[in-house]
């Protein structure tokens, strides 16, 4: 019975960077604010030829594409007034494969949220005497864990995101030879709205979310554990 309690607290633990990481992910795949901020900032209407109206359009679009409500990430836009389509195959070959790993993020998101709910369920329902004390603890070495690995990633990020930026490409799709994920910047539309410091930057706006949300979780779980303690005396 220790070991399964135990057991259990490792994988609670484990599973708040999961949680936190994937639920970001999430939650920016669907922040059109964000786009829209990075669009301006980048000036993408210069560079890829259609105006605000056309980009929130695009982008809308492929939201629902990977949320699953449309089928195709493909869309015929008007460019110097002349219809057109907007990707290129290889393109949309890589908007599918992108679509599969935010399908198994999102799933790895309602795992790890289940987890979390059904952990603190059985501290509710079997350590009573304990006042989930063991909730508490792993919530806080969960939070401290997610702080050193997005402190690592983020020093990796500032100093080398390029490289870090195509090192994760391989390890996620592979060779380009068999994903297409290496895309002209002069003729391909895809990476004309997304450049490396849209990337960049929703990377590092995510890192600071979850830092955030790990230093709020670590001071709930101590002032929580202070009062235990303190009513243990």
């Amino acid at each position: 019975m220790k070991i399964i309690r135990i057991l259990l607290w490792w994988i609670f633990i484990i599973s708040i960077p999961v949680l936190l990481i994937s639920t970001v992910v999430r939650v920016e795949v669907q922040c059109l604010p964000f786009y829209e901020y990075e669009y301006e900032k980048y000036n993408i209407s210069e560079v890829t030829g259609f105006d605000s109206r056309q980009l929130g359009v695009i982008t809308r679009h492929l939201i629902q594409f990977f949320n699953g409500k449309v089928e195709s990430a493909q869309l015929v836009v008007e460019k110097d007034n002349n219809p057109m389509y907007l990707f290129h195959d290889h393109e949309i070959v890589h908007l599918e494969d992108v679509k599969e790993i935010f399908k198994y993020v999102y799933w790895i998101q309602l795992i790890s949220l289940g987890y979390f709910l059904f952990y603190l369920l059985i501290n509710i329902i079997f350590r009573k005497r304990k006042k989930l004390i063991y909730f508490w603890k792993g919530l806080k070495n969960g939070s401290i864990l997610t702080i050193g690995l997005l402190v690592t990633l983020g020093v990796g990020a500032f100093f080398g995101f390029h490289q870090l930026f195509i090192q994760f490409h391989y390890l996620v799709f592979g060779d380009p030879q068999s994903s297409p994920w290496i895309l002209d910047p002069r003729t391909d539309h895809l990476v004309m709205m997304y450049p490396l410091n849209f990337w960049q930057d929703a990377l590092m706006l995510g890192i600071i979310a979850i830092l955030a949300t790990s230093v709020i979780f670590i001071g709930l779980s101590w002032l929580f554990l202070r009062r235990y303690r303190r009513s243990r005396r």
